[in-house]
């Protein structure tokens, strides 16, 4: 039986360094691209040599970054070569490519609808100028919005596009309801959902430690995140997973095998893999990745085994941030303190239960993180000892 296979490529490049951004991506050019093509021309052929691809089926292919639409036109053929040689295409194949909205020129989305690509993801952002300038984007709202036509006019019918909230700018709440109602005008069957984090290293987290915060408070959140989830829903999008909403039938297979627990591989510096039982990431540097490569080296910066309370713990995790949530038989869940706490937080409106499976509602997904917290901490403690009893 054919196994399924979920592959990502991390494209590290791009023209600029977003100051909220802690991905590993770097300045492109024709020798850095032609490094990076080689080098996962030889991550390749190392995976097939270790048996990573004996009957597989490709599920899905993912291209991530970075900017994999800066590739060009000979280092995305490359690419696509050899990614395809990797195995047959399961039934429903999916390929993704993450596109800037200032490289939608239509001959670029032309070629990757011929050679198979059937999805794209569009890093709009914000449509709005203020919001834009604020992120420090390099492209307009009329540039996304003429990306995503571009791209139905080259014959793509699946079409994804980010958008971010929580930025401290002036009269956002009008200016966020403009970016919501902008988008779902759109031809877009996927919407990303990303709440803007401070991360350190990054010239945001400079930013904001010297002040003012860049983020909104957390009642500004809850607002911006429940409307994105109402204007969502009028327009018959499905809100999947915590962050991601779909035309029904139109969910991100790729994502979704991640939120499933399903083995993927990952190819490119700082490209995460995980095999069911292993999870592993590659050196974060072009160069040490590409130079272990080279001469034969393990190109990956760590190795690490899950053990049983560990993977119970990830499908937990990673359960929840779905709309479908986790069986109640989950091993977490199993326990006569964990039950009382299901069902406070059924009772708290955070959760739901149907069908023998535990789900975060709307407002249970705003504090994700503290139902997590609740139900790690009760996993932890210890069973109460039944009371001992004297028979006369």
């Amino acid at each position: 039986m054919k196994r399924l296979l979920h592959v990502y490529v991390h494209v590290p490049f791009c023209a600029r360094k977003c100051p909220y951004c802690h991905f590993y991506n770097i300045r492109h050019d024709d020798g850095r691209e032609a490094l990076f093509v080689d080098a996962v021309a030889r991550e390749i052929d190392r995976s097939r040599r270790r048996g990573a691809f004996d009957g597989v089926e490709l599920a899905t292919l993912y291209w991530g970054g970075g900017t994999p639409s800066i590739l060009s036109e000979a280092g995305f053929s490359s690419l696509a070569d050899m990614c395809l040689d990797i195995g047959p295409m399961a039934h429903g194949f999916e390929w993704t490519i993450e596109l800037n909205p200032a490289d939608a020129e239509p001959g670029k989305l032309s070629d990757y609808r011929a050679r198979g690509v059937n999805r794209l993801s569009i890093g709009a952002q914000s449509f709005d100028v203020e919001r834009l300038t604020f992120l420090e984007r390099g492209h307009s709202g009329e540039e996304s919005r003429r990306a995503v036509l571009a791209a139905v006019q080259a014959g793509f019918d699946d079409i994804s596009i980010d958008l971010m909230f929580n930025l401290a700018v002036p009269g956002r709440r009008k200016s966020w309801a403009t970016d919501l109602g902008s988008a779902f005008d759109l031809p877009i069957t996927h919407l990303s959902l990303y709440g803007l984090t401070i991360e350190s290293g990054t010239a945001f987290g400079v930013r904001d430690r010297a002040g003012p915060r860049l983020t909104v408070n957390g009642r500004a959140y809850a607002a911006e995140y429940r409307a994105a989830c109402r204007v969502a829903r009028r327009a018959g999008f499905e809100h999947y997973e915590i962050s991601s909403f779909a035309q029904p039938g139109r969910q991100a297979q790729h994502n979704s095998a991640y939120w499933s627990g399903s083995p993927y591989l990952g190819l490119g510096p700082s490209a995460h893999s995980f095999d069911g039982q292993r999870r592993w990431a590659n050196a974060p540097s072009l160069t040490e990745w590409a130079e272990a490569l080279a001469i034969g080296a393990d190109p990956r910066a760590f190795v690490e085994r899950l053990d049983p309370s560990q993977r119970a713990l990830e499908t937990l995790y990673l359960g929840l941030r779905t709309a479908d949530g986790v069986g109640v038989d989950h091993p977490l869940l199993d326990s006569t303190n964990a039950k009382q706490v299901v069902a406070e937080l059924v009772a708290e409106d955070l959760c739901r239960l149907s069908a023998d499976r535990l789900a975060c509602t709307e407002r249970g997904f705003l504090v994700y993180d503290a139902i997590l917290d609740r139900l790690i901490a009760v996993a932890r403690r210890p069973e109460p000892t039944p009371a001992a009893t004297t028979v006369n």
